[in-house]
C-alpha cells in the first residue's frame, strides 16, 4: 500500500467510528435513560422512563419502541395530548436541541414467541434477556422500557429498581445505593456511565446468594440461587487468568465491575450483569467454561464495539467465540486452545451448512440466521484466521487500536475491514472478500521437491494448490504457513504469500534439506483442513488422532517416529478421472513422516455412513457414502503427491457398515482418499511403491489350475519363501474367503460360486494380486 493510500485509509478509519450516528438514517439520538422500575408485584410492572434526547434533524414526530401500555407522556414537563409512543410530536424542537421525554407506562412482561428474549417473571426470579431470536427486532430492550431499540443508538443509564420483600436486585452498571423500605422491599440504584445499546442493559431480582471476589483488579459479583457456593467460587477462579489475558489482547476492561447471574434460560452478555443458564453457572465442562469466557468477551466484542446491524452480528458473536479460545489458551495453554479451535473448525465444515440451510457469507446475514452457527462458529474461525494472517503481535496491536478508537461506537464489516487495514498497515481486502463477504472455505495442498544433493543451504521447489469448497471463488492475497522437516530433526516454519490462483510453484531456500513438509501445523489459517500428529513406538497399541479421523496401530512397527496427518474437507484433485472411480469422497488425508515406509505399522482411515443416527460426526461422508450406498464397493486409494495418479490400495475394512475403518498395513506416506469403485475395472495393489524389502511391482502371482471348477482346489505360487495370508474378493469388493499362514504349493478349496474373483496374498515382504475364474 502506498504512503498516500495508507494515510487516506487511516483517516477514513479514524472518522468512521466518530461519525456513525450521522450516517444512521434516524431522527433522534437518546443520550441518557433514567428508568424507575417497580418489579415488586411481578407483571404487569410499573415504570417511569425519563429520556434525555437530541433531534438529529428537523421533524414533526419521533417514534420509540415499547412492549407495554403508555399512561402518559411529557416533553420538558409539558404533558402531551396522546399516548401513542409510535407518534410523539416534536414540533417546535430544533435540530440539535436537547430535550427530555418522560413516559409513565406499564410493562406487560413481554417474552418473544421463541421463549428467550424479553422480561421473565418466574416464581423464584425476575430477569430480562436482551436478545430476541424470533422477533422482527433482535434487540428487545423494549420489553423493559421505551427506547430506540437498535444497535447504534447508545446511551448512558440510571436504573432505579424496586423488588419484593426478601429479594434483591442485580443490574447492569455500578451500584450506587441499596436500601429497604418499611414494607421490606429493596430499592437499588445503578449507574451505567458509558454509552451502550438497549439490548445489553440487564436487570434481575431474586433471593440471591452472592460471591464477592476480584479478578484482574476488578470487583466480581456472582449472583446465584441453586448452586453450591464453594463449587461456584472455584469455577470463577478461571477469571484470574482470563481477565488479564483479555486486557493484554484486546485493551482495558471499560466497565468497572464484572457480574454474573444464574438464570433459568440461556446466556446473555448484559454489561456488568451477564446472564448465564444455571447449568453453565458452576460448570467445569469445556462448554460451560467457554460460555463463561464467551459472555465476558462481549465486553469488547459487542458491548464496546458493536455491529451496526444484525447482518454483521458475526463481529459480536464471532468475536466472542474467538475470545473463549483465547481464554482457553490463558487457562490451559496454546495446545489446548488449538484443539478447541479445530473441534469448532471440523463442526463448522461438516454441520453448519445443514443447521443454517446452506453455506452463507458472514456479512448481510438474513434475519432468520442472525444467531446461527455461521455467525457464531464460522465468525470465530475468521477472527482466529485473521490472527494467523497478521501474526500475534500485529493482530493484537491492531485489535487494541480498534477497541480504543472505535470504543462505544458501532461498525459494519466494510468499515471494520478498512479500520483493521489502516491500523495494521496490511491490505485486508482479499481476506475479507473471501472469508467475510463470500460463503465457503478454501483449501491448500502443499508438496515439495527434494533438496539438491543434501547441500546446505538447500533450494526446494514448493508447490501450493488452492481449491475452494462451496464457492467458485479463490482467495486473493493468500498467506500459507508450511513447516519443513529435515533428516536430523530440523524444523522450520515459513509463510508463503501469493495472489489468487489455483497453483503456485515457489523456489525457496532452507538452511537444511527437507524430507517432508506439513501444512498449517500450528492451526493458524482456518482453511478446510485439520491437522494432527501421533508418535509411533514399538509399544504403541492403536493410537488415534483427535481430529484427523485416522489412527495408527504401532505395536509391530519396525521404526519409531512421529506421523503428521492432515485431514482435508475437499475433493482431491485428479480423483474424478481415476480409473474405476464411480463416486469420490469429498475429503482426503495427507500422511507425512520422516520415513516413507514402516513395516508392521497399520494405518486406519475412518468412514461414517451419512445419516447414521448414532454418529458422533454427522455428515462426515456426506454425498459419498449414504444410507443407500453399499459398503462393499468402497475402497481406499493412494498417491504419493498431488499431480500423481490415484490407485486403489485396500478393500480391507473393520467395523460396521455404518462406522468403521479401512486398514492399510505396512503404512507408507502420501495422500489417501475413499471412493466408490467398480471392482471389475480396478486392481487392488497394497504395495504401490517399489520400497526396499518388498518385491517390485513386476513380480507375478501364479494360480493353477485357472480356471477352476467350483469346489475344486487350486494352488498358489508366489516369489517368496515366507508364509502369507490369502484373501479372495468377489466382483462387488466383498471378502469371500480368507486364510492366514499359507505357503507356496499349498492347495486351497474355498467354496466359491461361479464368477471371477481377485486373489490377494500379503506378508511383510510381498503383496500381490491376480484374477481367478471359477466355473
Amino acid at each position: 500500500m502506498t504512503g498516500i493510500k495508507r494515510i487516506l485509509t487511516l483517516l477514513t478509519a479514524l472518522l468512521c467510528c466518530f461519525s456513525m450516528q450521522a450516517q444512521i438514517a434516524d431522527s433522534v439520538d437518546v443520550q441518557h435513560y433514567d428508568l424507575t422500575l417497580d418489579l415488586s408485584n411481578n407483571a404487569p410492572f410499573h415504570g417511569k422512563a425519563v429520556l434525555t434526547m437530541q433531534l438529529l434533524r428537523p421533524c414533526h414526530n419521533i417514534s420509540l419502541d415499547l412492549s407495554g401500555t403508555v399512561d402518559s407522556m411529557f416533553i420538558d414537563g409539558t404533558r402531551l395530548p396522546g399516548t401513542n409512543i409510535s407518534n410523539i410530536p416534536t414540533d417546535g424542537i430544533a435540530a440539535g436541541q436537547t430535550f427530555t421525554l418522560t413516559v409513565h407506562y406499564r410493562g406487560s412482561g413481554y417474552v418473544e414467541n421463541y421463549g428467550f428474549g424479553g422480561i421473565h417473571f418466574d416464581n423464584d426470579m425476575t430477569y430480562n434477556l436482551g436478545a430476541a431470536f424470533g422477533d422482527p427486532l433482535h434487540s428487545i430492550g423494549h420489553a423493559v422500557f421505551p427506547c430506540r431499540d437498535n444497535y447504534n443508538d447508545k446511551a448512558t443509564y440510571t436504573l432505579r429498581v424496586k423488588v419484593k420483600q426478601g429479594w434483591s436486585a442485580e443490574c447492569s452498571g455500578m451500584l450506587q445505593s441499596r436500601s429497604v423500605d418499611s414494607d421490606g422491599c429493596e430499592h437499588s440504584v445503578w449507574q451505567i456511565e458509558h454509552p451502550v445499546p438497549t439490548y445489553i442493559v440487564g436487570i434481575s431480582a431474586a433471593d440471591f446468594h452472592r460471591i464477592q471476589t476480584t479478578a484482574g483488579g476488578y470487583p466480581v459479583t456472582i449472583g446465584f440461587t441453586t448452586q453450591d457456593s464453594a463449587v461456584t467460587a472455584n469455577v470463577y477462579a478461571l477469571l484470574d487468568a482470563v481477565v488479564p489475558k483479555f486486557e493484554q489482547s484486546f485493551g482495558p476492561y471499560r466497565w468497572g465491575r464484572i457480574g454474573y447471574v444464574g438464570t433459568a434460560l440461556g446466556s446473555m452478555e448484559h454489561v456488568n450483569n451477564i446472564a448465564l443458564a444455571r447449568q453453565a453457572m458452576a460448570s467445569v465442562t469445556l462448554n460451560g467454561q467457554s460460555t463463561i469466557a464467551h459472555e465476558l468477551g462481549h465486553a469488547w466484542f459487542g458491548n464496546l464495539v458493536t455491529c451496526e446491524t444484525e447482518g454483521d452480528m458475526w463481529i459480536n458473536e464471532g468475536g466472542a467465540t474467538f475470545t473463549s479460545e483465547v481464554a482457553r489458551e490463558a487457562t490451559h495453554g496454546r495446545r489446548a486452545s488449538d484443539a478447541t479451535y479445530q473441534q469448532n473448525l471440523d463442526k463448522v465444515i461438516r454441520e453448519t451448512h445443514h443447521t443454517d440451510n446452506g453455506y452463507r457469507a458472514l456479512h448481510d446475514m438474513p434475519h432468520s440466521y442472525t444467531y446461527g452457527s455461521t455467525t457464531y462458529d464460522k465468525g470465530g474461525l475468521v477472527w482466529h484466521s485473521l490472527r494467523g494472517y497478521l501474526g500475534d503481535s500485529l493482530f493484537y496491536a491492531t485489535v487494541r487500536t480498534l477497541m480504543e478508537r472505535c470504543a462505544f461506537s458501532s461498525i459494519d464489516a466494510y468499515r471494520l475491514r478498512d479500520s483493521l487495514s489502516a491500523y495494521s498497515g496490511v491490505d485486508l481486502t482479499g481476506f475479507f472478500d473471501f472469508h467475510v463477504f463470500s460463503p465457503g472455505f478454501n483449501n491448500y495442498n502443499v508438496s515439495i521437491g527434494q533438496g539438491e544433493g543434501g547441500q546446505t543451504p538447500s533450494n526446494v521447489s514448493v508447490t501450493i494448490r488452492q481449491t475452494s469448497v462451496a464457492t467458485d471463488n479463490l482467495m486473493r492475497q493468500n498467506r500459507v504457513p508450511v513447516t519443513f522437516f529435515g533428516t536430523n530433526g530440523e524444523r522450520l516454519k515459513e509463510w508463503f504469500a501469493f495472489s489468487g490462483t489455483d497453483t503456485v510453484v515457489a523456489s525457496h531456500q532452507l538452511p537444511f534439506t527437507p524430507t517432508f513438509c506439513v501444512l498449517d501445523l500450528d492451526c493458524e489459517i482456518s482453511d478446510a483442513a485439520t491437522v494432527d500428529s501421533v508418535d509411533v513406538t514399538g509399544a504403541s497399541g492403536t493410537v488415534s488422532t483427535d481430529m484427523a479421523f485416522f489412527a495408527i496401530r504401532g505395536k509391530d512397527a519396525e521404526r519409531h517416529c512421529r506421523y503428521y496427518v492432515e485431514h482435508h474437507y475437499a475433493r482431491p484433485t485428479g480423483i474424478d478421472t481415476a480409473t474405476g472411480v464411480l463416486r469420490p469422497a469429498n475429503r482426503y488425508w495427507v500422511v507425512r513422516a520422516p520415513i516413507e515406509y514402516n513395516k508392521g505399522l497399520i494405518g486406519r482411515f475412518r468412514y461414517i455412513r451419512d445419516g447414521y443416527f448414532d454418529s458422533q460426526y454427522p455428515h462426515l461422508d456426506e454425498h459419498f457414502y449414504n444410507k443407500q450406498a453399499s459398503i462393499d464397493s468402497i475402497a481406499l486409494l493412494w498417491r504419493q503427491n498431488d499431480g500423481q495418479p490415484w490407485q486403489v490400495v485396500s478393500l480391507h475394512r473393520v467395523g460396521s457398515k455404518d462406522d468403521g475403518n479401512f486398514l492399510f498395513e505396512n503404512l507408507i506416506t502420501g495422500e489417501f482418499t475413499l471412493a466408490v469403485v467398480d471392482t471389475n475395472l480396478i486392481a487392488v495393489n497394497p504395495a504401490p511403491l517399489a520400497i526396499p524389502g518388498r518385491q517390485p511391482l513386476t513380480a507375478h502371482l501364479n494360480l493353477f489350475p485357472n480356471p477352476v471348477h467350483s469346489g475344486d482346489s487350486f494352488a498358489i505360487e508366489a516369489p517368496t519363501d515366507e508364509p502369507y495370508s490369502v484373501t479372495i474378493i468377489d466382483a462387488s469388493g466383498r471378502q469371500a474367503w480368507h486364510r492366514d499362514g499359507c505357503r507356496n504349493g499349498d492347495k486351497i478349496a474355498p467354496r466359491l460360486a461361479p464368477a471371477t474373483y481377485t486373489v490377494m496374498i500379503e506378508n511383510n515382504s510381498i503383496s500381490l494380486t491376480s484374477k481367478i475364474i471359477v466355473l
